[in-house]
């Protein structure tokens, strides 16, 4: 066993990636099948995914023999001796990284995965505030995870244009109206929720003449 070991790391420091890299977005728990993108000589006689993050490899396929997988993937990791894919189950953040196929002998990468396990978006906190009774300007705010952004309502117009931020990179946060409505959403690549307030409810902010202002929140 010692031997192969050594006989994989020479060939890993010489092998050329010919693959391009493609983005893998899944949510916590969840499951993802990664399979080969190159073709290649399923003659070969040694086959592995590694995890590149940690270098260590999740399977190993010496052909005509049973597929070889580490003790803490044992029960997460499923090998089809056919399609030479990958399935990994109950995915957990610490999972995310790049992931590799690589056939032995052809000295190239077969598949290359950038996987990325995120959390679903928690719902967002939509807002509407009478700042000014005058011209019944209201202030719309929609938060969410560290993030906000605002617009505003004029004597009950809110034919706004839509608003979006985002985090350095996921989630994205975005205030904008639609069939009367609204709408503060929140989403990532594998989840999404909203908060809406129908625009009816905006007018009903500006009060009569000689009415205090107040404030409007739905969560």
């Amino acid at each position: 066993m010692m031997a192969l070991v050594m006989q994989l790391d020479f060939f890993l420091s010489v092998l050329v990636s010919v693959t391009v890299c493609d983005d893998v977005f899944k949510l916590v728990n969840s499951s993802v099948q990664l399979d080969i993108q190159e073709h290649f000589d399923k003659s070969l006689s040694i086959f592995f995914w590694t995890f590149k993050n940690k270098d260590i490899y999740i399977v190993l396929y010496i052909r005509n023999s049973q597929p070889i997988v580490p003790e803490e993937y044992k029960e997460r990791v499923e090998f089809n001796e056919e399609t030479y894919s990958l399935t990994l189950k109950n995915l957990q953040k610490n999972d995310s990284g790049i992931y590799e196929a690589e056939a032995l002998g052809d000295g190239i990468t077969v598949a290359t995965y950038q996987l990325k396990v995120l959390d679903p978006v928690e719902k967002p906190v939509l807002t509407a505030s009478l700042q000014s009774n005058d011209f019944c300007n209201v202030t719309l705010t929609c938060e969410a995870q560290n993030l906000s952004v605002t617009s505003h309502c004029y004597n009950d117009n809110c034919d706004m244009m839509e608003k979006k931020t985002s985090g350095d990179t996921f989630p994205f946060l975005s205030l904008y109206v639609s069939n009367n409505f609204i709408i503060c959403n929140h989403s990532n690549p594998v989840s999404w929720k909203n908060t809406t307030i129908e625009i009816k409810h905006v007018k009903h902010l500006c009060p009569p003449e000689g009415v205090s202002m107040h404030t409007y929140c739905l969560v």
